[in-house]
């Protein structure tokens, strides 16, 4: 029966392994190395990037990202504009505290961003007056508050 248990556990982990376009170095580099497992809690997608050595973008759920790339001598992390290699103990370390920092950010809504830019493009309206009218109003209020205390 556990050996039942344990072969449909790795039938699932295989199968939502799967969605990730990775060479198994990379996956198991995520995995051990980064502690990101599991991957479907930390990466939404992963995809080729077009660079010399050869990298693969790693898209993390909050929506930021990180470079996976191959270097001679050993795989390195690049987190924004610092560069890591995982086969050196110490930046290993740094490479998992600078992953974190990223992970903890919130999450960037890119796509509504855009949106609402191409709507309020679409529709003229006058902000001036609208911003003039709410800053009236606003001063207008604490004149008021102190006759109702009376």
């Amino acid at each position: 029966m556990n050996q039942l248990r344990e072969h449909i556990k790795k039938q699932i982990s295989k199968l939502m392994e799967e969605k990730y376009p990775l060479p198994s170095e990379l996956v198991d580099a995520l995995k051990n190395d980064l502690r990101l497992d599991p991957l479907v809690r930390y990466v939404s997608h992963a995809k080729a990037a077009a660079t010399i050595p050869p990298s693969y973008e790693i898209f993390l759920t909050n929506g930021t990202s990180f470079l996976l790339i191959y270097e001679n001598y050993s795989l390195a992390v690049k987190i924004e504009a610092k560069k890591y290699y995982l086969g050196d103990m110490e930046e290993l370390s740094l490479a998992k505290k600078h992953l974190n920092r990223l992970l903890s950010q919130q999450q960037i809504p890119s796509d509504t961003d855009s949106a609402d830019d191409a709507e309020s493009e679409d529709t003229p309206t006058d902000t001036t007056s609208d911003s003039d009218v709410a800053f009236d109003d606003d001063e207008d209020e604490p004149a008021e508050e102190p006759d109702t205390t009376g």
